[in-house]
């Protein structure tokens, strides 16, 4: 046996289990990225000083963060901040604004996460 058939030999076994590897990786990430969605919907709010409130169509109720991104009636983004359109006032509902959610799951306790406004 000569020493070029020896070292081609032990190659195969190691790039075939790698190659599993890599499609069990992509498989894996593929079907876990499917389950995420992100969903926009317009609804009504209440807001206050200290919490963001707002009903889902399916009648969940979310909080939105006192700083969220956010973009106004004309398109301008305003990133990290208080959405003008939910002013601290506390009277009654405001809106309709429009909410991007998204559901996140840690530890087997899940929630749905607003990630962004539109005024």
């Amino acid at each position: 046996m000569r020493e070029t058939e020896v070292r081609r030999g032990w190659r195969t076994p190691v790039y075939v289990a790698l190659a599993v590897l890599v499609l069990v990786a992509a498989a894996v990430g593929f079907l876990a990225g499917r389950q995420s969605r992100v969903i926009t919907e317009t609804v009504e709010c209440s807001s206050a000083v200290r919490v963001i409130q707002c009903t889902l169509e399916d009648g969940w109720t979310v909080s939105v963060p006192l700083r969220v991104g956010w973009s106004d009636n004309f398109g301008t983004s305003h990133p990290g901040q208080r959405p003008e359109c939910l002013p601290p006032s506390g009277i009654g509902l405001e809106g309709p604004v429009e909410i991007t959610w998204t559901e996140v799951e840690v530890d087997g306790r899940g929630w749905r996460q607003v990630l962004w406004v539109g005024c």
